[in-house]
């Protein structure tokens, strides 16, 4: 049974605290406008809404509630927030930043003097339209500052560390809690209690559950259906937890309640050798796209995969991104692999019907001379016991 050691956890009752110093929120703005001034731009306008919006976290530090605008300038940092009752919180933890009610009338103030504005994320169709009206120039940023967050400042390798650790914990929780008779729900509960105590917050949990003998999904599920652990059941999970806003672990897992059948013995054998040479093969310079080369053990096997292969996160699903070959459609990428990246190593192999798959891996960081691990949890195959 995987167990993160106690020296590892901090106490429950003392929640872990992160925040970014403003010489990182000094840097990130720095270097975006930088990619702004390449474009002609005079400020850069960045968009988020509904828990969605990067770039907005990224240069404020605010997590994204409902909509949130924000204008960079070489001398401004002001943003905008729907709901009166938003803003308190947004004034306390965005960062060397103006905060004001995007009430009727924000449009006018976020695009007043500039001629040609960058964009990050989607613009909402009021101001695209005020800005063909005014005659404004927006151009899109997204590509090149999803390359600017590729790579993790020492700070940000920080908060990447301790949102694995937040992601072992719930790990560790819902691998306590699979039980016959227990649902995917309570899976879910589990797991969110134990990272949450720990000051972290969500990022993303899936849950798959079928029954081994009869598996009808390869894949873990994005949201609960209420499905029901036995003995003979399978669980695979993807789990992330974030104590910084945008900067969770990753931590991959297969459960079986009882010894595993034939079929999940293959599948996990495939998933951890092609785990293993993918990590072998990671160093900087190395071209991505030879992190599928290490993996077509799974093709070799006759099996195949769903999901990408490996990825990039951290203020984003960033590149490198790629899939198996067998994988359609397939995923491969043009670049090669450099120190400070964060990349999760997910070889999730599948029957080629897919009716039958395992979960395995975690987030790494590329380090000058290989990888780091930051997760803890132990890998494998977990075996738990239990009667129906």
């Amino acid at each position: 049974m995987p167990r993160l050691a106690d020296a590892e956890v901090p106490d429950v009752n003392t929640p872990w605290a992160f925040g970014f110093p403003s010489e990182e929120y000094a840097r990130r703005r720095a270097a975006t406008l930088t990619l702004a001034e390449e474009s002609g731009a005079d400020a850069v306008l960045s968009f988020g809404e509904n828990r969605s919006g990067a770039a907005v976290t990224y240069l404020t530090g605010w997590p994204v509630s409902r909509l949130a605008v924000h204008r960079l300038g070489t001398s401004e940092s002001r943003m905008w927030v729907q709901f009166h009752n938003h803003v308190p919180q947004a004034r306390r933890i965005a960062v060397d930043t103006e905060v004001t009610d995007a009430a009727e009338g924000y449009v006018d103030r976020l695009l007043d003097g500039l001629s040609r504005a960058a964009t990050l994320g989607s613009v909402p169709r009021p101001v695209a339209g005020a800005a063909r009206e005014r005659g404004v120039d927006l151009v899109p940023l997204d590509a090149a500052h999803a390359r600017l967050r590729r790579i993790k400042s020492a700070a940000e390798r920080e908060a990447l560390s301790l949102g694995a650790l937040a992601s072992d914990a719930g790990a560790a929780a819902l691998i306590d809690a699979c039980v016959p008779g227990a649902t995917d729900w309570d899976l879910l509960a589990a797991a969110r209690s134990a990272y949450s105590r720990l000051g972290a917050r969500d990022h993303i949990c899936y849950i798959g559950v079928t029954d081994m003998a009869d598996p009808d999904r390869d894949v873990p599920s994005q949201v609960p259906e209420g499905r029901v652990l036995r003995r003979g059941s399978v669980v695979t999970f993807e789990l992330s937890a974030a104590v910084a806003a945008e900067y969770p672990g990753q931590v991959l897992r297969t459960v079986t309640l009882g010894e595993p059948k034939d079929t999940y013995v293959r599948l996990h054998e495939v998933a951890m050798q092609a785990r293993s040479r993918m990590r072998e093969a990671m160093r900087p310079g190395v071209p991505a796209r030879e992190l599928i080369t290490a993996a077509a053990v799974i093709e070799e096997a006759g099996l195949t995969t769903t999901d990408d292969l490996f990825h990039g996160l951290g203020m984003g699903y960033l590149e490198p991104i790629g899939s198996s070959a067998s994988r359609e459609p397939q995923q491969v990428p043009a670049i090669d692999l450099a120190a400070g990246m964060a990349v999760v190593v997910q070889p999730n192999v599948t029957t080629t019907d897919h009716r039958a798959g395992v979960q395995t891996g975690e987030m790494v960081l590329v380090t000058p001379d290989g990888i780091e691990d930051i997760h803890r949890l132990e890998p494998g195959l977990v075996i738990r016991g239990g009667s129906s």
